[in-house]
């Protein structure tokens, strides 16, 4: 198991559609995660990436309506490097009437 890094992004505003933006320094990847502080609770994940490369901004799509609001108050969120691997229902040992 590798080490997590998050990494700092400063929430900037909501659009009219519901859509959180903010700027980092670093290039992010589409669909990480985003977190508050603690790296425990998710806000949600990066939609879109844009502007300059040195310090891109970030649109993030929230999970819920407050949890947005939350994150807003704070000005602050993480980003993390993690790799989740979604596993394949058919990987679980199942298939072809295996028990």
């Amino acid at each position: 198991m590798g080490v997590i890094i998050l990494k700092k992004v400063k929430l900037l505003h909501r659009t009219p559609k519901g859509k959180l933006i903010g700027i980092t320094s670093v290039q992010p990847q589409i669909n990480s995660f985003v977190f508050f502080k603690d790296g425990k609770k998710k806000i949600g994940k990066i939609y879109d990436i844009f502007g300059p490369a040195n310090k891109p901004y970030v649109k993030i799509i929230p999970l819920n309506d407050s949890t947005a609001e939350s994150a807003l108050k704070s000005q602050e969120a993480y980003i993390s490097n993690e790799d989740k691997k979604r596993r394949n229902k058919r990987d679980s040992g199942k298939r072809f009437g295996k028990k």
